[in-house]
């Protein structure tokens, strides 16, 4: 089953923002909350492209290879890991899993809501 942890996620969050970015730029959005080494970031963003959760591009320089890298828009894997993380909290917690999500759920703005509602509707008539 695959998974990912709160930093990947907080990873994750910083490239939705930027689009795209550099370890040096995630370090520099993350070190704002916590205390991070680089290669902790670094670290973090090769486990993700292995996942296959970011694409990367090479930037090759006079100081050596870094890489841009950005967020991958595959729906399906991200599906799949989404939905082993609610099966790993509803097992976990049961209805506390459920009630949570459901406040969350509750919070949206309105239109964010019915938008997912409404996608929720197609993707029920293709199955």
């Amino acid at each position: 089953m695959e998974s990912i942890g709160e930093l990947e996620a907080e990873v994750l969050q910083v490239l939705n923002k930027k689009e795209q970015a550099t370890a040096s730029d995630v370090l520099g959005v993350l070190e704002k909350k916590r205390e991070i080494a680089y290669t902790t970031v670094s670290t973090t963003l090769d486990r993700l492209y292995r996942k296959k959760l970011v694409g990367r591009k090479a930037l090759i320089g006079p100081g050596g290879t870094k890489y841009l890298f950005n967020r991958n828009k595959d729906e399906r894997r991200q599906a799949r890991i989404v939905d082993a993380t609610i099966d790993r909290l509803t097992g976990a917690f049961g209805d506390y899993a459920y009630l949570a999500i459901y406040r969350k759920l509750e919070s949206l703005p309105d239109g964010q809501l019915a938008r997912l509602k409404k996608e929720n509707k197609k993707a029920k008539k293709k199955r």
